[in-house]
């Protein structure tokens, strides 16, 4: 509850919360399916190279697109469920309001990296589309396309901290 005891600061921090939360699960349901699709993707590249004797051109380049967009999709998901890599030798022994202290600590830093990212990758994709650039693989692609899962990953990621920040401070 806020100090004028109205909880308005628990109303929005759970109204972020629930705003946020769809297009983190839809993230994560996308980083599964893309977990599928890699599969089959590298099932279906390592039978035409060693048992067609037909390697695809294709494929490393797409696999590694898609591997990105299948972390970045992902991580905002872990995160929100606190499935990510976290040290909690720390955490574990430390009293309530330290705890607090390092949670609220540790969702600022996932704050600040995830503007960061989004301030990069904004950037990269500013340039790439006012260069017209074309990747130089074997697909042909203007660069800012594979270069979209950084940005929203990034916004998904940032929104999630927001909202545990405020989560904390309700």
């Amino acid at each position: 509850m806020n100090p004028d005891g109205d909880g308005a600061g628990e109303t929005r921090a759970g109204l972020l919360g629930r705003f946020v939360e769809l297009p983190v699960r839809l993230g994560g349901v996308l980083a599964t399916l893309l977990i599928l699709l890699l599969l089959g993707l590298i099932a279906y590249a390592v039978a035409q190279r060693y048992l067609f004797n037909t390697p695809l051109l294709w494929s490393d380049e797409l696999t590694g697109y898609l591997l990105v967009a299948l972390i970045m999709f992902g991580t905002s998901e872990a995160y929100r469920r606190g499935d990510h890599i976290s040290i909690d030798l720390v955490t574990g022994s430390a009293g309530p309001r330290l705890a607090r202290i390092i949670g609220v600590w540790s969702d600022l830093a996932v704050l600040v990296f995830a503007v960061v990212l989004g301030w990069s990758a904004w950037e990269a994709i500013s340039f790439a589309r006012a260069f017209g650039s074309y990747s130089a693989g074997q697909i042909e692609i203007a660069t800012w396309i594979p270069q979209i899962p950084l940005l929203i990953g990034a916004a998904l990621l940032g929104l999630t901290a927001l909202s545990r920040l405020l989560g904390r401070f309700a």
